[in-house]
């Protein structure tokens, strides 16, 4: 082919538009933004982020993009805060608008972020909330993020994800910065219109994208001959009306380009036998380039009527000869080339595969004109800051529009300036815009933003994978949500809030029936994870009375705060309302004899180790002791009191643990086991049972009248063993209780079968000890006789709440023969073995109690499908102050002015005390001054006294006494009257002594109270007579 025609041929060079297009970010970053003024029409609210769930990456992302797709059509826009601290990091969800309605937007925001995220532990703050004060107010260094981010889309299925923020937080911990995110959601008719503004500018630019040119060469010869005649006749008629009538309208709009090139060569010889004969040669080279555009509109409307007629005749003659003869060769030749332009390729592409989709997916979840902000006071950390950002967010796949910053005017910006869009300065092509997802609004001004998807936007507006310093992250686990009919009465006691992955479920409560209640309750749990706020919610909603036997602490002190009528009674503690017991009382005249003391006996043996013959030696001391104030073993009937119930009698038939010790101590000389075993058994019973009659434990225990635990079947009671140091003793003092409590509940339910009464044993493993292999036989004799006991006590009505931190601690029967078990944080693998086997968790949730906040706790009823987790409801708190000594102080002596009839009736039948702080005050100091009396007495006359202790007895006595007789304004005569009353009340008299101690002795007892008031520390007590004897049965009495 000849050169000379390929020079007129060539491609055409594309417009300067395209090439606009591919650097418009580049441009848009290096421009300015226009930041409008502070609004004071804009509203806010946030909502801080405590904690959120353990979840993969991916699942996190989902689930943001299902929240995004919910405020999609919500009119407000979405705000979301990452503020860097010294200490950590806080992460704010909030939305802001100009309308009134924040505060229904901020409550779907929260539904939204709790469906999604279970678990998700939220801080709704109110509008002043002090910490966005400071927001962006230091930020010295301020940018604007624009574009699309990415996802390293090979790695969003692994473990470790490599774009989350806790990458970010960790790479500026201990820094001052803040990332924002302003979404305002766009409406379907904006995102459509995006779309066709999309495939419009993919359709101009496929016709940019390839360019193709053709060069072809053709030659040929040809000969032909030809002859024709012809003859016809023809007659023709025809007549004809028509009527037509139309209308039509007509639009065409044509647009195109054309090129072409085009070069031919022939020659050509004919010969024409009978009109001509031609030689000739030609040659053409033919270039053009056209381009055309038309637009026709048209509007037609037309009638017509017609009517015609005509006649044709002919006559035709024709005859033809055709004879063609020719030889024809040619030679043809085509080049083509294709020009194809590489940039508006990839920008179809992008557009095609990537932008366009980008867009659909956002008409279907939705599409946010977004706005990112970061700042920081200082540069070289708002430099890391945007690195960072632009680093983790721009994943591994190519893009349009990378990830730009552009710097923002510095100074101090107002929160509610940022929580707005802005626009770029200047006018862009609409279709550029568009390519980059750079919004437009009404007036066709560019938005300083990108249009994001759901999906785009969760990448950054996650929350954390892995903890952060004030972002927490859980675990969670699923346990069961529907419980039966009776475990949601509303009739019954409303324990908790269902949990469902960490959320409450607000109108799903757990109620617990009173009935269930008798068939006891197991709560278990680690310090501090919330089994006393359970313990307080079920006595309290249960409106039934109460005992609590409280051994270490004095928490439920607590409920006074409360308003509740709350009876405390501390044992071995004189200073407020002492407990007063006497294991050796028989409650009523139904309680059995042999079995009392049985229990008794069991009771010792389970606090105290014992071992060989040393139950057997107990038990025959206890049968001595009552035999020796009148019981008949074979009877179980008193024979010196008719009605040792009367309240005539005073206590005065029952014996103590004075009476006890000591027919043990004759018992251990009488059975002759030799010296070293009668020293043995005198140091391990004597001894260790003596220990219960001295300091605060006397008056408590070593004493003839109890408190009328029948009452206390009717009252809110808690009793304090705080002072008890002895892990035996409490043990002994927490088995007498329950053992009275056991006996007084058999008649109350004889009385009257529907009373229901709680009894709260906190750390029951105290009394409830599982036995090991060093375990005594008589002390796991005495372990089951209680768990027995406890068994027995449900059809009497009886509900017992035991509550203690380590279920392996206790007996097995505690948990297998609870119907109700609620169980707080575990630790140890044993407890949390024991208590999921008993309760059915799996492997899973047995794993997950450690990881259980205070307050939460899994329940589990008999005949529950599941196990239920739960928050129970906070009530009175139990770290509030504690309670007011002066406030104690007054309950105490209202308690001790209830009980003066059974615990001093003497004193009560008196009129000496009219008032309960005088009647406890003097109660408080009787003890001391009487003892230092009786000291005194059995002290005088022994030989080798220390007589400056004698001198400080009587001294002591003295005072004391004046001091009574000041306060009362009592005469000599009420004076002495009240003494010799304390005396009958106070010391363990024996029933003899009692009895010589009667009105026959009362005046000579005056006498010498008398005498001992005036008398010098070295002046002789002079006694003659029955006086004498009488001071003589005075050295007879024990020391209170």
């Amino acid at each position: 082919m000849s050169d000379k025609y390929l020079s007129a041929i060539e491609f055409q060079e594309s417009s300067a538009h395209w090439a606009e297009l591919q650097t418009l970010p580049s441009r848009l970053s290096k421009g300015q933004v226009v930041l409008s003024e502070s609004g004071s029409s804009t509203e806010f609210r946030f909502i801080k982020i405590r904690s959120v769930n353990k979840e993969s990456a991916e699942s996190q992302r989902l689930a943001m993009a299902n929240v995004l797709s919910g405020l999609s059509h919500s009119g407000a826009r979405l705000v979301y805060l990452l503020s860097g601290t010294k200490q950590g990091l806080e992460l704010y969800f909030g939305v802001a608008s100009e309308t009134r309605d924040s505060h229904e937007h901020i409550k779907s925001l929260g539904h939204l972020l709790e469906g999604n995220f279970q678990g998700i532990s939220l801080d709704y703050l109110k509008t002043d909330n002090p910490c966005f004060q400071s927001v962006f107010v230091d930020g010295a260094h301020t940018g604007l993020v624009t574009g699309v981010p990415s996802f390293n889309e090979n790695s969003q299925h692994s473990e470790n994800d490599f774009q989350g923020i806790e990458r970010l937080a960790n790479s500026l911990h201990g820094e001052v910065w803040q990332l924002m995110v302003v979404a305002e959601p766009g409406s379907e008719d904006e995102i459509r219109d995006a779309i066709d503004g999309l495939h419009e500018l993919s359709t101009l630019a496929s016709m940019e994208v390839k360019q193709t040119l053709q060069q072809g060469v053709n030659e040929s010869t040809s000969n032909n001959e030809s002859r024709g005649s012809s003859t016809g006749t023809s007659t023709s008629r025809t007549e004809g009306k028509s009527v037509s009538e139309s209308e039509g309208t007509s639009s065409s709009n044509t647009e195109g380009k054309g090129k072409s090139a085009s070069k031919s060569d022939g020659s050509t010889n004919t010969q024409n036998r009978t009109e001509k004969k031609s030689v000739g040669s030609s040659s053409t080279l033919t270039t053009g380039d056209s381009s055309n555009e038309s637009i026709t509109k048209g509007t037609n409307k037309g009638i017509s009527h017609s009517l015609n007629s005509s006649e044709t005749k002919g006559s035709t003659d024709s005859r033809s000869h055709n004879i063609t003869s020719g030889t024809s060769h040619g030679t043809q030749a085509t080049l083509g080339r294709e020009r194809i332009n590489k940039q508006i390729e990839y920008l179809i592409k992008q557009l095609d595969e990537s932008v366009i989709q980008r867009f659909q997916l956002g008409l279907q979840k939705g599409m946010f004109r977004t706005a990112v902000y970061l700042s920081s006071p200082r540069r070289d950390t708002y430099e890391r800051l945007t690195q960072g950002v632009r680093s983790i967010f721009q994943g591994n796949q190519p893009g349009l529009t990378p990830l730009q910053l552009m710097d923002l005017e510095q100074g101090r910006f107002d929160l509610k300036r940022l929580l707005r869009l802005h626009m770029y300065q200047g006018r862009f092509a609409r279709g550029q815009l568009m390519a980059h997802g750079v919004p437009i609004d009404s007036y066709g001004a560019a938005v300083a933003g990108s249009w994001l998807n759901t999906r785009d936007l969760s990448l950054l507006v996650g929350v954390p994978g892995r903890e952060l310093p004030g972002v927490a992250l859980r675990e969670s686990v699923d346990f069961g949500l529907n419980i039966p009919v009776n475990g949601s009465d509303h009739s019954g006691i409303k324990l908790a809030r269902i949990l469902h992955q960490g959320r409450e479920m607000e109108e799903n409560l757990i109620h617990l029936s009173k009935k269930d209640l008798s068939k006891h309750v197991f709560i278990t749990g680690v310090t501090g994870a919330g089994k006393t706020t359970t313990c307080m919610r079920l006595l309290m909603e249960s409106e039934l009375p109460f005992l609590v036997i409280e051994p270490a602490k004095t928490e439920y002190r607590a409920l006074l705060s409360s308003g509740v009528d709350l009876d405390i009674y501390q044992a071995g503690s004189e200073e407020f309302c002492p407990l007063r017991l006497n294991p050796f009382e028989l409650v009523n005249s139904r309680v059995k004899l042999a079995g009392h003391i049985a229990t008794l006996t069991s009771t010792l043996t389970a606090a105290y180790p014992m071992e060989a013959a040393m139950p057997q030696l107990v038990e025959e001391a206890i049968i001595a002791a009552y035999e020796a104030y009148g019981w008949d073993m074979r009877t179980g009937e008193n024979e010196i009191f008719d009605n040792p119930w009367d309240p005539s009698v005073q206590g005065q038939c029952w014996p103590i643990f004075s009476d006890m010790i000591a027919q043990l101590d004759q018992l251990i000389e009488s059975k002759g086991m030799g010296k070293e075993f009668e020293e043995k058994y005198r140091g391990s019973l004597v001894a260790r049972l003596t220990n219960l009659t001295l300091g605060t434990k006397g008056p408590m225990l070593n004493t003839r009248r109890s408190l009328d635990f029948n009452a206390l079947l009717d009252r809110k009671v808690v009793i304090e063993l705080e002072e008890l140091k002895s892990e035996s003793d409490k043990a002994l003092l927490m088995g007498l209780i329950i053992n009275r409590l056991a006996e007084c509940m058999k008649e109350r339910h004889r009385q009257g079968p529907g009373f229901q009464h709680l009894t709260l044993i906190e750390e029951a493993h105290h009394l409830l000890s599982k036995p090991d292999a060093a375990t005594s036989e008589s002390r796991r004799q005495g372990v089951e006789a209680f768990a027995n006991l406890l068994a027995e006590v449900r059809k009497y009505g009886e509900g017992l709440i035991i509550a203690d931190q380590s279920p392996t601690k206790l007996i097995p029967d505690v948990i297998k023969n609870t119907h109700t078990k609620i169980v707080h944080r575990l630790s140890a693998a044993d407890d949390r073995r024991a208590v999921g086997d008993a309760i059915g968790l799996d492997d899973e949730q047995r794993d997950f109690l450690p990881k259980l906040q205070t307050g939460e706790t899994i329940v589990y009823c008999g005949g529950w499908n599941a196990p239920v987790w739960a928050k129970v409801t906070q009530g009175q708190r139990t770290d509030d102050e504690d309670i007011a000594d002066e406030q104690l102080q007054e309950l105490g002596q209202a308690l001790q002015w209830r009980n003066r009839h059974r615990l001093t009736p003497k004193l009560a039948e008196s009129d000496l005390v009219s008032d309960a702080a005088t009647y406890a005050r003097l109660i408080r100091s009787a003890p001391r001054a009487l003892n230092a009396l009786l000291n005194w007495v059995r002290a005088r006359e022994q030989s080798g006294a220390d007589q400056r202790r004698l001198k400080r007895k009587l001294a002591l006595y003295q005072k004391e006494v004046a001091s009574w007789q000041q306060q009362l304004t009592l005469d000599e005569e009420q004076l002495h009257s009240l003494v010799y009353t304390l005396l009958l009340d106070l010391a363990n008299l024996p029933g003899d002594l009692e009895d010589w101690m009667a009105e026959s002795c009362k005046s000579r007892v005056f006498e010498i109270l008398a005498r001992l008031l005036k008398l010098s520390s070295d002046e002789p007590l002079e006694l003659v007579g029955r006086t004498r004897d009488v001071f003589d049965q005075l050295k007879n009495i024990p020391s209170l």
